[in-house]
């Protein structure tokens, strides 16, 4: 599976409100728990961080097809870079699976 569509995630016994977007620079390890389609052409994936943290990101399509978070197998550690864009905002920049 690809990412829960919206009424998929809605029948999940799953627990989004425990997550909080992520507003550090740098690059952290985590586990990819959950994912799913947003509704701007985007994707929301949910990652437990190494360090405890519940992170919550989204990717677009464009530039990069999500950053290829829909291929990646929920369950998988992965290592995720935040950057700042002009707007001074955190966002996801880089995905790598690391197992």
């Amino acid at each position: 599976m690809r990412a829960y569509s919206r009424n998929q995630f809605a029948e999940l016994d799953f627990d989004g409100k425990e997550y909080e977007f992520n507003e550090q620079e740098g690059t952290f390890t985590g586990t990819l728990v959950c994912k799913k389609w947003g509704k701007k052409s985007n994707i929301i994936a949910y990652v437990d961080f190494d360090d405890g943290r519940k992170i919550m990101t989204t990717a677009f399509a464009e530039p990069g097809n999500y950053l290829g978070i829909p291929e990646i197998p929920m369950g998988s550690i992965v290592k995720l870079t935040f950057a700042s864009n002009k707007r001074h905002n955190v966002r996801l920049k880089s995905v790598e699976v690391i197992e």
